[in-house]
């Protein structure tokens, strides 16, 4: 059985983690994602719209007494784009105990590559002097 696909548009470590707040808190501000990933403006900005182009993540602007605000929301899609990637990243993390191990046989030692050393080096007899 080979492991599950990973999806590219998640499996981006930036993009994985705005997922990941997005899907704990179902939505928050620019502001706050930003600040909490200690992002730009224009990193977190390109991949949300990433996220948004996907149809993963919702991004609109809210009016405050303070002014506008960009709130980010996840999708019921990026919901399920995130939990089924959870699902394939598992999918590599099998016990250890579960794949099995090829035994080296008895008395058996690593190789080790031959020990060179570089001409006219310490120990090659040659003078360093030009």
């Amino acid at each position: 059985m080979s492991p599950a696909t990973l999806d590219p548009v998640i499996h981006q470590a930036v993009r994985l983690r705005v997922i990941v707040l997005l899907s704990r808190n179902r939505g928050a501000s620019f502001v706050w994602v930003r600040d909490t990933l200690g992002l730009t403006d224009g990193n977190l900005a390109s991949h949300t719209a990433r996220l948004v182009t996907a149809g993963y993540a919702i991004s609109s602007r809210l009016l405050t007494r303070s002014g506008f605000q960009v709130w980010l929301r996840i999708t019921p899609a990026g919901d399920a784009a995130y939990r089924t990637y959870l699902t394939a990243l598992r999918s590599y993390l099998v016990p250890i105990d579960a794949v099995p191990i090829d035994p080296a046989p008895e008395g058996a030692r690593p190789t080790e590559p031959p020990r060179t050393r570089a001409p006219g080096g310490p120990g090659s007899g040659g003078s360093n002097r030009t």
